[in-house]
This record gives C-alpha cells, structure tokens and sequence, in this order.
C-alpha cells in the first residue's frame, strides 16, 4: 500500500493498516517531517497553548512499521499502479490511498498567497497559526478583530467559531477594550444554538456575529489597506482572519 499525504487520514491509514496485518508493506510520502495538528491549534491563539505542544513527527508511524518517505507526489499511474514523486522515485504498489488535506478555492476578490502573510487564514496549522498569534500580541486595546468564516463545505464546520471564543478569551483578558467581529458567508453555521449561547453569556462585549443576509458575506478583500468588503460596504480591521472557501 502506497499513502499520499500524512495527515491524520493518511497517517490513521497507514497505522490501522499495519495494526490488522503487519504481513503488509506500507508506504507513506509526505514531504514535511514535522506535522503540527489543527486539533487544538485554535488554543494557540489564545494563548492557552504552545505550537511545540500540536507538533508530531513520524517516529510513531515507524514505530509500527511504516515506510515514511518525505517527498512530494507529482504523478499516479492507476493503470501501471505506480507512484511518482519529485525526488525521483517511483513507487509500485497494490493498493493506493490518496490523503492530500484540503485545498482553498478562489472565492474572495484580492485574497492570493501575498494577502495570506497580511490576512492569515490559520487555516493549516503552522506558520500561519504563529503569524496570526503575533498579530493579536501586536494589536493595540481597543482594536478590532475580523474573522470571516469560509462558505460550506469546508474542514471542521465549528472550528471558526470554536477559534472565535479562544480570541475572544484572549481580548477579554489582555485587550478589554478590543471587539472581534465574525463577518459570516452564511446564515446559519455548526452547533450554532452552542455557541451564541457562549457569545452571550461569556464574551457578551467581545463578540458580534453578522450573517450572509444582514451583510456579512465578504466578496474583496485590500489587504494592504487592512481592509475588507461585504458588496460594496467596506470594513477595516486591526486583524483578519480570513478563512477561504475549501475542496479536497
């Protein structure tokens, strides 16, 4: 069995693989060495943990004895059964599992890979979770947070609200002064009920939701400018989150 991509569904593959019948060779090809989870990267933002504490290496795959290759895919051959990768090798196999994570689609005016280090959608924990982490420390009292969640579906339907309560935390305590606005592409979202009975009874100055219909769906964004626009109707923001529609 040949594994692309060593997330948690291709790492979850590959171990269970081996665990029901270590008779079969598994191989996985990832090319990071270090995985940092998106479980609990949400508690980064708010302080209330380290990046040291979601970052995982292979070892544990190896420990059960997968053959963890760090290298990219570039090519699969399904008829010839074959695995390709930027390093040169190739890869035969008998079964292939594809896990490459998610992709972002183009959905918001203005927002490419140079408005992401401006705008950072933390979206794929990492370098993304710290540079935003750095912008709520950097952020003055008194300042106002963005978080634009993405159109469905996408990765963790709760995870943009669940990342809502864990800044709003962090201003409550540090920043008083500061407000965090969620500026939705829809009108309803996960665990809803849950959740805006948590806006209300814990963070009742810190969180404000806006809806697609009453104009929070954001369609551009400047990020130069700090600024981002629902229709017509710009909005200025200390800090953007900006979370892109998603694919697989």
């Amino acid at each position: 069995v040949v594994i692309v991509g060593g997330g948690v569904g291709g790492a979850t593959a590959a171990r269970y693989i081996r665990m029901a019948d270590d008779s079969i060779d598994v191989t996985l090809v990832e090319p990071n060495k270090e995985y940092y989870t998106c479980f609990m990267s949400n508690e980064v933002l708010s302080g209330h943990r380290t990046m040291e504490s979601i970052k995982v290496t292979y070892d544990g795959l190896r420990g059960h004895g997968v053959n963890v290759v760090h290298d990219t895919v570039t090519d699969i051959d399904p008829a010839g059964k074959k695995v390709m990768t930027a390093g040169g090798q190739t890869l035969a196999y008998d079964r292939c599992i594809v896990s490459p994570g998610i992709s972002f689609k183009d959905n918001i005016e203005g927002y490419d890979k140079a408005a992401m280090e401006k705008m950072p959608h933390a979206w794929k924990a990492g370098d993304q979770t710290v540079l935003l982490r750095k912008q709520l420390e950097a952020m003055p009292d008194g300042g106002t947070v963005v978080l634009a969640p993405p159109p469905n579906p996408f990765r963790c339907p709760p995870g943009p609200y669940e990342r809502a309560c864990q800044i709003a935390m962090y201003l409550q305590e540090k920043k008083p002064k500061s407000k965090l606005i969620i500026m939705d592409s829809k009108d309803k979202f996960s665990k809803q009920g849950l959740f805006t009975q948590a806006f209300e009874r814990y963070f009742p100055n810190h969180v404000e939701w806006v809806s697609a219909s009453n104009g929070g769906k954001i369609t551009r964004v400047d990020a130069a400018a700090g600024t981002l626009y629902a229709g017509d109707t710009a909005h200025k923001a200390d800090v953007a989150n900006v979370i892109p529609a998603q694919q697989a």
